[in-house]
């Protein structure tokens, strides 16, 4: 019963991921070199970013996620820490059968979930230099994200967006079922 469960919950993860990556941008307009230009005032970069942050929220997400992916790929005790804790979550979530005891008492999903938590951090942010790998390729990320937010000149990019700005993790919805409207909550 509990692969039917893993099954479902691998299913729905795939949904949403090809739901978001069907939203990004296409790389032609990320790239182009004619809409690029130094801000005139701070005023106007940040201007530009909130419009670059919100139309290529998709495009500027894969970025971030492939920038910290490089940063655990080249450590590879943090991808051994990182794969560790996935490990731990795997088994205490989808491999245990029985439940799960300190003592004789039965933990409940919920303390399951915060324990989990809890002790990955400890692990990740305490005992290891995981945290900092992933920190410093956030940071990386951001300031690339940021340079190029600010740097692009937002034109016309935005007329087809005006009426359909939902906020930064729209994204975050729900793809429709079977025709359905989704219901507009994330």
């Amino acid at each position: 019963m509990a692969p039917t469960g893993v099954f479902a919950a691998a299913h729905r993860v795939k949904d949403s991921a090809t739901h978001v990556w069907s939203q990004q941008r296409p790389m032609s307009e990320i790239l182009d070199s004619s809409a690029y230009s130094r801000p005139v005032s701070f005023g106007d970069a940040t201007s530009r970013m909130q419009k670059n942050l919100n139309y290529f929220r998709i495009n500027y997400l894969i970025f971030t996620v492939a920038v910290l992916s490089l940063f655990v790929l080249f450590h590879p005790s943090s991808l051994a820490v990182f794969g560790g804790v996935a490990a731990a979550w795997a088994y205490v979530f989808a491999v245990r059968s029985e439940p799960l005891k300190i003592g004789d008492r039965e933990l409940s999903h919920r303390e399951q979930l915060m324990g989990m938590t809890a002790l990955s951090a400890f692990v990740i942010f305490m005992l290891t230099s995981a945290g900092t790998v992933l920190f410093s390729g956030l940071v990386v990320a951001l300031l690339g994200v940021g340079a190029h937010a600010a740097a692009r000149i937002p034109d016309d990019l935005f007329i087809e967006d005006a009426n359909d700005n939902k906020g930064f993790f729209s994204f975050l919805e729900p793809p429709a079922r079977n025709g359905q409207v989704s219901s507009g909550t994330v």
